[in-house]
């Protein structure tokens, strides 16, 4: 069995001000964010992860980097990258709702055609690279724990992939420095949810 554990990026400015924060948006943590890492950090024992994941960008290597504390090796995989919104990218995400509420759900989660209206990527498209990073996560991990830090997007559409879910609003928004934790079989590659959205400071290791 392979045990991950999936981090989503402390905060950035983006998020504490309500804007759309996605791959053309690439910023650092701002001192919440460096905060939130640090507890994970403290209360997240890194010792028992064999190898730690991260997207490219600023924020979840500034977050990887600190959870990980020199413990291994981060490896970069571009399929874990955020899902690029567009023209939407960096906009107040209330002002983007008011103009274009047929994108919106009623939980107000964008609908799988919200990139008609913003040249973003397709939920579809997320889904497919996200499917073969999997694929391949599970052919190289046998009986590891690995740890992925990324995006809130890129999680909710990992589980969702992983799990069959057939609808990406039926999962839930990660907060900033929230844990998901999957079970993989590496035989059949079925994944279970053990935890979702565990926040620091927390058992994050369970049988």
């Amino acid at each position: 069995m392979i045990d991950i554990y999936i981090v989503r990026h402390g905060e950035t400015d983006t998020n504490k001000d309500g804007k759309i924060n996605g791959a053309s948006t690439d910023l650092p943590l701002n001192d919440l964010g460096k905060r939130q890492a640090q507890a994970l950090h403290e209360s997240f024992d890194i010792n028992k992860i064999d190898r730690v994941y991260s997207s490219p960008m600023k924020r979840a290597r500034q977050t990887a980097e600190i959870i990980n504390n020199n413990h291994c090796k981060i490896q970069i995989d571009d399929r874990l990258q955020e899902i690029d919104y567009g023209d939407w990218d960096g906009l107040p995400a209330d002002e983007v709702h008011a103009k274009y509420p047929q994108a919106f759900d009623d939980q107000g989660y964008l609908r799988d055609n919200y990139s008609d209206f913003c040249n973003g990527e397709s939920y579809q498209h997320l889904a497919q690279r996200l499917q073969a990073f999997w694929q391949d996560l599970v052919t190289d991990n046998h009986d590891n724990a690995v740890l992925l830090v990324c995006h809130g997007t890129v999680s909710r559409s990992l589980v969702q992939t992983v799990l069959g879910i057939s609808d990406i609003s039926q999962v839930m928004q990660v907060r900033n420095a929230g844990v998901i934790s999957l079970r993989a079989d590496e035989k059949t590659g079925k994944a279970f949810l053990r935890y979702y959205n565990r926040i620091a400071p927390a058992e994050f290791f369970i049988r």
